[in-house]
């Protein structure tokens, strides 16, 4: 991360660290002809893993006892995680004229996604980093426990009004990979004398198949939709409702599916010795029809985890050199939560058509709780650069998002 900041001090001097985001500029000019627009995501956030353990998660190292005992203090009965690392670029043509319509131009783009959400308690952490020890004669619960991870590409073609700048496009998906789990009832008592094990199990899990890329094939939406609100004083506000990757795919071969719904007892036989121990794994019974797992193929659709926002843009033109933005965001996936965001955007003109725009926000919900962030956008003619940070004062999550338009 040392470097991350580095880069953001060289360039606007702002910190790294954070959720992934900047906010909208509405560009009233309408002499373009065209325009490329490049964004890049790579950010995670957590209720509850402090950010020491997920680097080391990341990126390897050392887990001590201290890293673990730092997001042991986080935790609180149901926790959650995500991580969305992307890259989309966008062209915008407004010199063409779509269906010969003076007024509409076309758009393309293509995007590359990866994104995992994850919901789990706190009893699973202690199991997964303590072991079971602090469960002897208690039982631990993983109950509620959900996960999902995406790996899909689009490319897309839509239509674009002139004035407005809002678009619709049509888009097709390949998923690349997939997975989910769902423990609907999971719970693990060991008995004080350590002489009987009772497992309550009811869940699935499901992965594709195979080495192919093209696991699936799918369509779906992305709608930009732009409008303004007078004011007293005659000045427009801008607006946005912006829907991404609204969509579906379907697997081309059958994934594998685990599914179980058992209670069990074992006599002389530990916690650690049905996961990983040798005595177990080394008879002729199989753990997983021991457990009662259910091992079946299945065909289905998957649902893309698809982006909802509704926001106030800022004017890139407007006299006031101070703006207010804000806005509500949400996935469409199970462990997230909606996140409202608001902050302040200043114009430090620069000549007569460059500029520099920094701000600051907050927001609340998604995969964390409360963010503190900063960002910047420079405009030099016809480019522009923007980098953007968030959390710079928590404990958990990190991220970093670039976006550079180019109108010419």
């Amino acid at each position: 991360m040392k470097k991350i900041t580095l880069i953001f001090f060289l360039l606007h001097g702002l910190l790294s660290n954070a959720q992934s985001w900047l906010p909208i500029q509405q560009d009233t000019l309408l002499e373009k002809r065209h325009e490329l627009i490049f964004t890049g995501t790579a950010d995670y956030a957590s209720t509850s893993l402090h950010k020491s353990l997920t680097q080391k998660l990341f990126y390897g190292g050392e887990i001590t006892d201290e890293i673990k005992d730092k997001s042991l203090k986080l935790h609180k009965g149901i926790n959650q995680f995500g991580l969305d690392l992307n890259a989309e670029i966008v062209y915008r043509n407004f010199q063409a004229n779509l269906f010969g319509k003076a007024k509409w131009g076309f758009t393309v783009k293509a995007g590359y996604y990866s994104f995992i959400n994850a919901r789990y308690s706190t009893d699973l952490f202690k199991l997964t980093f303590y072991g079971n020890d602090s469960f002897i004669g208690n039982t631990a619960s993983i109950s509620g426990t959900q996960f999902a991870a995406y790996g899909y590409q689009k490319i897309g073609f839509g239509w674009l009004d002139k004035k407005s700048k809002s678009s619709i496009s049509l888009n097709l998906y390949n998923l690349s990979n997939y997975s989910d789990a769902l423990i609907r009832k999971g719970e693990i008592f060991q008995s004080q004398n350590i002489d009987s094990l009772s497992i309550a199990f009811d869940g699935r899990a499901s992965f594709t198949n195979g080495s192919s890329y093209f696991k699936g094939f799918g369509a779906g939406i992305d709608a930009d939709i732009r409008f303004t609100v007078p004011t007293k004083n005659n000045k427009a506000l801008y607006y946005q409702l912006l829907a991404k990757n609204i969509g579906f795919t379907s697997l081309r071969e059958s994934m594998t599916r685990y599914s179980g719904d058992s209670v069990f007892t074992f006599t002389g036989l530990t916690f650690n010795q049905v996961l990983n121990g040798s005595s177990f794994l080394d008879s002729n019974f199989s753990v997983l029809d021991t457990l009662g797992i259910q091992q079946s193929q299945t065909k289905t659709t998957v649902f893309l985890p698809g982006f909802l926002q509704f926001s106030k843009l800022v004017d890139t033109h407007s006299s006031r050199r101070l703006q207010e933005f804000y806005g509500i965001r949400l996935f469409l996936a199970s462990a997230y939560t909606p996140l409202v965001f608001a902050g302040l955007d200043y114009r430090i003109p620069i000549g007569k058509s460059n500029a520099l725009n920094m701000g600051v926000n907050s927001s609340y919900g998604g995969f964390a709780k409360f963010r503190f962030g900063l960002y910047s956008s420079l405009r030099i003619k016809n480019w522009n650069l923007g980098l953007a940070s968030e959390n710079i004062i928590g404990k958990t999550g990190q991220s970093i998002l670039i976006r550079i338009q180019c109108a010419f």
